[in-house]
């Protein structure tokens, strides 16, 4: 595609008459600027629009279309138009600050269009010039983990030390110099799930003590969230599982006495991530099934670790319970 015609494509983003709030610039600057708005047609907006970055390629308003340009470009769906645009956006917008604000959407296109190859290879290219792109940086290590969701650990590495650095950055508080704070603080609230990610980065690559540290930093940032219980439970129960055929194996003895604390140790953490999980996801319609499932086996699991009583379990469930909020004394019945 032509840059006129990815500058028509563009233009078909843009709301026809969503005048941009502008900075201080001369006369003919904003009236150029707004006609990229105001033009009657896409060939016009086009048009328009190649004049302004042509004519104006250090305007202070250029940085106010490319983010909203490239903002546009994100919320496309389709994966193959995703790439053209944003590809096609690289040889207007050509700033590295500006490469930065497309290269997230690029990543996300190829992962849409099913090019996890082109998107590593694309990303890790622009991560050598630009290694703190926290935006990058994410979407390979979201993609990392949908691949291996597919059965395709092939990124796992890749994602694994991409999610890492990222995290790294949001906790330093290491904001790019062009991010603005909302988007910053988007990333910063972002950081439970990131920690999840990571788990189940860990998960793939069977480190579970790398997995359980980091679903366990989940569980401190979002407590709410049962579905790190669950990811929790199931690498804790892989311990216990393992310990228990260890302890099986070994004669009576000092040993096995040590090993059987291990096992039962294990066995009370799996519970108690159980009875997290089951109690935060009481009324998730998604999570019901599993949510059934899971019941047994906590059940199975604490009467052996009760002598084949339930007392305190029901209990043991509510005590994780989020707490119902008070109502509001002066809202209607």
């Amino acid at each position: 595609m032509s840059t006129r015609s990815l500058l028509l494509s563009i233009a078909l983003l843009i709301a026809p008459n969503a005048l941009i709030a502008q900075p201080k610039v001369s006369p003919d600057e904003q009236k150029m600027a707004q006609a990229i708005d105001t033009a009657p047609d896409a060939a016009g907006k086009a048009k328009a629009a190649a004049d302004f970055v042509k004519k104006y390629p250090k305007s202070s308003l250029r940085p106010v279309y490319a983010q909203k340009i490239a903002d546009q470009i994100h919320e496309v769906t389709d994966g193959a138009q995703k790439i053209t645009l944003a590809e096609q956006f690289q040889t207007i917008f050509n700033d590295p600050a500006e490469e930065e604000m497309i290269m997230p959407a690029l990543i996300v296109g190829y992962g849409d269009a099913k090019r996890p190859d082109d998107a590593f290879t694309t990303g890790a290219t622009f991560l050598g010039k630009h290694p703190d792109s926290v935006g990058v940086l994410v979407e390979l290590m979201t993609m990392a983990t949908d691949q291996a969701k597919q059965r395709n650990a092939k990124f796992v590495p890749q994602g694994d030390q991409y999610g890492l650095h990222a995290i790294e950055l949001i906790e330093a508080n290491k904001k790019p110099a062009g991010m603005s704070d909302a988007t910053w603080k988007e990333y910063k609230d972002l950081l439970p799930r990131l920690y999840q990610t990571m788990g189940i980065l860990g998960m793939v690559k069977g480190d579970r003590p790398a997995t359980q540290a980091r679903l366990t930093k989940a569980t401190e940032l979002d407590p709410k969230d049962p579905f790190n219980y669950l990811l929790l439970a199931g690498s804790i129960g892989d311990d216990y599982q393992e310990a228990a055929k260890k302890y099986q194996a070994l004669p009576d003895g000092p040993a096995r006495t040590a090993e059987l604390q291990k096992v039962q140790s294990f066995l009370d953490r799996v519970i108690d991530a159980d009875a997290h999980f089951i109690a935060l996801s009481e009324g998730v319609a998604q999570l019901a099934t599993t949510r059934q499932q899971e019941m047994q086996y906590f059940e199975t699991n604490y009467k052996y670790r009760h002598n084949g009583k339930t007392d305190g379990m029901q209990q043991l469930i509510d005590k994780y319970k989020t707490p119902a909020k008070p109502k509001d004394p002066f809202s209607l019945p």
